[in-house]
């Protein structure tokens, strides 16, 4: 049976805190782990399929030709170091620190200039720079309403006219999301060269009334330093495409495409994990 012992998203400082560092937590203590793995596997299809939509949204939505590209939340980099090797000229940001660092190792064995900082996705500071944003795997992440609309925001100011914004959430009525609120385990497995991670996600608590909730997650993890396994919780959310295409409207943005698990066609009756947005200011 599903729980509701959270308050609304409208969240206070002390939740926001408890939110973001839960979240750095997770990533700071698997960066390294991660590392060694971007090193030993190659670039999966999951990346490969995302990279195709992203250029599809530079080539055929923005009004202007896309040359820089802000990613908000680029993680260890998988997307912004394979766009900086395809030319285009990058900058990156990350909450967390141990994140950023693995984005500067990956830039560095793939020898590609990429501008590469900390930084909040919700404070993006930039102001008609960019002819792309990506703000991906991260809407999901952000503890408020609040969040949501100055992360979105923020992306709208910094692109320069006819420049595009790519985004993603994972869908409130998606097979994953019945899985999760349905008790159900999420198990995913990743392996390289010397190193497998297993992650088993569970439902801890979740407010069907916000759509949002927190996770129990376990990584067993198999590495050249032994064996590790690590516990903690993270904080999502499900959306809608109403959702989003209401903060991407308030945010002023004229034209708003959405797609569904980065095809680039319309699909028939679609059943979808992720609803994907291109906007373009």
């Amino acid at each position: 049976m599903l729980t509701a012992k959270m308050p609304k998203p409208s969240r206070s400082a002390t939740f926001r805190h408890q939110v973001l560092s839960s979240s750095m937590q997770y990533y700071a203590r698997r960066a390294y782990y991660l590392d060694i793995l971007s090193q030993r596997q190659p670039l999966d299809k999951e990346t490969r399929r995302e990279l195709g939509f992203l250029e599809y949204a530079f080539r055929k939505k923005a009004s202007r030709r896309v040359s820089r590209i802000l990613d908000v939340a680029c993680g260890g980099g998988r997307h912004i170091v394979s766009l900086a090797q395809k030319g285009y000229q990058c900058t990156g940001q990350d909450y967390t620190a141990e994140r950023v660092e693995m984005a500067k190792s990956r830039a560095a064995r793939h020898n590609v200039s990429v501008e590469l900082k900390r930084g909040d996705a919700t404070k993006l500071g930039y102001e008609n720079q960019f002819d792309a944003v990506e703000a991906l795997n991260i809407l999901f992440l952000l503890p408020s309403d609040e969040d949501v609309e100055k992360c979105i925001a923020g992306a709208y100011r910094a692109l320069k006219p006819g420049g595009v914004l790519v985004c993603n959430v994972y869908n409130a009525f998606g097979p994953e999301a019945r899985k999760l609120t349905n008790h159900e385990n999420i198990v995913e497995d990743r392996r390289g060269r010397g190193i497998r991670i297993t992650r088993i996600e569970k439902l801890e608590e979740f407010d069907p009334v916000v759509g949002a909730g927190w996770i129990h997650t376990t990584d067993s993890i198999e590495a050249p330093d032994g064996h590790h396994v690590l516990h903690d919780k993270e904080w999502f959310r499900l959306f809608t495409y109403r959702d989003i295409a209401h903060y991407l409207k308030n945010a002023n943005f004229k034209t708003i495409s959405h797609y569904t698990d980065w095809k680039t066609k319309p699909v028939k009756k679609p059943v979808a994990e992720q609803i994907i947005f291109i906007a373009r200011k």
